[in-house]
């Protein structure tokens, strides 16, 4: 990235307003573009030093210079499903305390209502067989 790049050569003057011939230029780096370097560093776990050679990492020291101390990583929203994962898991193991009796009764029932295999029925099955 670019930004990356004007970090390593010119270091924190990247992040701050420069005054050219009686005018201002804006910052190389954006405060946008700056806050999602910062986070990326907080989740890669190189916040706190800045290596000019790799380009990775992030100082605090530039914190104060956009502003950017009231910057704060917030945890992921997430899907509604993986949100409530934990509540469907406890609501399903709490309707699984009695299933193996709920089981056993609707096995019963299906078998109840199943007819009786007698001659009769055997004769009107080979009747519907033969049409």
């Amino acid at each position: 990235r670019s930004a990356l790049r004007q970090l390593c050569l010119h270091g924190e003057e990247a992040l701050k307003p420069q005054f050219v011939n009686d005018m201002w230029r804006k910052p190389a780096v954006s405060k946008r573009v700056a806050a999602g370097l910062r986070k990326q560093a907080l989740r890669e776990g190189t916040f706190g030093s800045f290596d000019s050679e790799k380009g990775i990492g992030w100082d605090p020291n530039w914190d104060e210079i956009g502003n950017q101390s009231r910057m704060y990583v917030r945890k992921p929203r997430l899907s509604k499903s993986a949100r409530t994962r934990e509540e469907r898991a406890v609501a399903i193991e709490g309707r699984m305390q009695d299933m193996e009796s709920k089981i056993d009764v609707y096995y019963k029932e299906k078998q109840e209502s199943k007819p009786v295999k007698n001659t009769e029925y055997k004769f009107k099955r080979l009747l519907r067989i033969r049409k």
